[in-house]
């Protein structure tokens, strides 16, 4: 039943068209079975057999079940595109495909003239918002018109040519797209940082649709954008990032290319390469502006306002960082996230009430109850969803630990953990990759050679301290997941328990 509800929640609008492809009697299966649908009672499949049939009758079900599908499959069809503004060429590229779909049920009930009309109408339209795959059935379909009985020489010669044209872009399209999802898989089987492999296929891609020449089209343009940022990426220039970045929201703004996902996903790493270019009073700016703007709740919102909080806490606004997190946190939609995203946000959340626990805000006890509760221990016990990732958020997982067990005194459960924590730097973080991380857990380890004394915890650590200065976040090319405050705030937080 679950996908006929989603089916029924997609035709809401259109719930009396579908009416009326339903019988009037109210004891027809196909109207139980509809009123059932649209009702706000979720039913099982069990449920509705006995609701409709008084009894369990699983191939008459399914036949049902399959014929209410088609009439709300052709219900979505008829419904019209949605007006904003964000959107032309989602409404266009549509409107076009269902232009076609008429064009060719008009073609098999043999009117063919005014299937003809509305294609050479449409086809123009196809052209202008870049929708190629219709552009290509589009022509074929008139060039099979006029090279027949409505024989037409130029209009025959015009539309071959728009063929051959499209053609050539599907092509580039096809391939630009395979090529990203090529370094998308790479990213997905390798969390560490891109091999100089991985690094040499981006820029052969890179260079190749580079050379394409004459094409544009929003599919193209859009997977080099991606492979272009993923090449500036992975080579750590992130000042070319936030340039291509700029650029390609001024092209993804135009009408034929505008669409909301595509100038959501460049705004985003616009976001990151901010932060990552020390900008993060920028960042902040633009962050804050994208999240009142795109729908509260949803992954997209949550991925901007993951990293406008992060920006705040790099930038110091720990009050804007506590009001960011409880938006997010409070937001009715938050139990719905995967859980890939709710460690990233609750480890967050911890590191916040670490700031607050610490004394370093200002007022902080009559912040904290105002702060979304996190309990350490529950946190803690839950199966880590990056537990395969050993150079990612288990770092700042085990850093805010150790804080906690200082704050708390609980010297001999950090020692405890010392030795793991040693051997965890050792076998997961490089130090050309990971060297403020291996700064960070070197001056935890030293603080407990000292026995955690204060004096000697600065004597120990003050050449480490030194090093982890002069190698700023910003640039430094390192997960920006592991480090959620600055180290240097942490170890500020840290020292302050001794």
């Amino acid at each position: 039943m679950e996908s006929l509800y989603e089916l029924a929640k997609l035709c809401s609008r259109q719930k009396q068209l579908v009416e009326l492809m339903i019988p009037d009697d109210e004891k027809s299966p196909l109207r139980k079975l509809f009123n059932i649908a649209f009702s706000e009672k979720p039913f099982t499949d069990s449920e509705c057999m006995s609701e409709i049939y008084g009894k369990r009758n699983q191939a008459a079900f399914a036949r049902l079940k399959g014929r209410l599908r088609d009439i709300l499959y052709q219900a979505t069809i008829l419904q019209s595109q949605n007006a904003n503004s964000e959107d032309i060429r989602s409404n266009e590229f549509l409107y076009n495909f269902k232009q076609t779909l008429i064009s060719r049920i008009l073609l098999q009930r043999k009117a063919v003239q005014l299937s003809t009309e509305i294609i050479e109408k449409s086809i123009v339209r196809s052209i202008k918002f870049h929708v190629t795959e219709n552009v290509l059935e589009q022509s074929r379909m008139l060039i099979a018109h006029y090279n027949g009985a409505m024989y037409n020489k130029y209009k025959l010669s015009k539309y071959q040519s728009i063929q051959s044209q499209y053609l050539e872009i599907y092509k580039w399209e096809i391939k630009s797209e395979n090529y990203y999802l090529d370094l998308q898989r790479d990213q997905f089987q390798s969390l560490a940082n891109p091999s100089d492999e991985m690094k040499r296929k981006a820029f052969n891609y890179y260079t190749e649709l580079q050379s394409a020449k004459g094409i544009r089209s929003y599919f193209f343009n859009y997977n080099k954008y991606r492979i272009e940022a993923s090449y500036f990426e992975y080579i750590k220039d992130y000042q070319k990032l936030l340039e291509i970045s700029d650029n390609a929201l001024k092209e993804f703004n135009t009408p034929d290319f505008k669409t909301g996902n595509a100038i959501s996903a460049i705004s985003l790493r616009k976001l990151w390469a901010l932060i990552q270019v020390e900008k993060t009073e920028e960042a902040i700016k633009v962050g804050t502006k994208l999240m009142n703007r795109i729908p509260s709740g949803s992954v997209q919102w949550y991925r901007i306002a993951h990293y406008t909080l992060k920006a705040k806490l790099y930038f110091g606004d720990y009050f804007g960082a506590i009001d960011t997190i409880t938006d997010m946190v409070e937001n009715p939609k938050y139990v719905k996230l995967g859980d890939y995203f709710k460690e990233i946000f609750t480890t967050t959340l911890g590191y916040i009430h670490l700031l607050i626990d610490s004394g370093i805000l200002l007022g902080s006890k009559d912040i904290k109850p105002k702060v979304p509760d996190f309990k350490l221990g529950k946190f803690l016990n839950t199966t880590p969803t990056f537990s395969k990732d050993k150079r990612g958020i288990n770092v700042s997982i085990l850093l805010m630990h150790i804080a906690f067990l200082l704050q708390r005194r609980d010297y001999n459960s950090i020692i405890d953990r010392i030795d793991s924590l040693n051997q965890y730097a050792y076998r997961y973080l490089r130090k050309d990759d990971s060297f403020r991380s291996n700064c960070m857990i070197k001056m935890v380890i030293q603080m407990a050679k000292a026995d955690f004394n204060p004096i000697r915890t600065e004597r120990y650590t003050s050449e480490l301290k030194l090093e982890l200065q002069r190698v700023s976040l910003a640039g430094s090319g390192e997960n920006i997941e592991i480090e959620i405050i600055p180290f240097e705030v942490l170890w500020d937080i840290m020292s302050r328990s001794l």
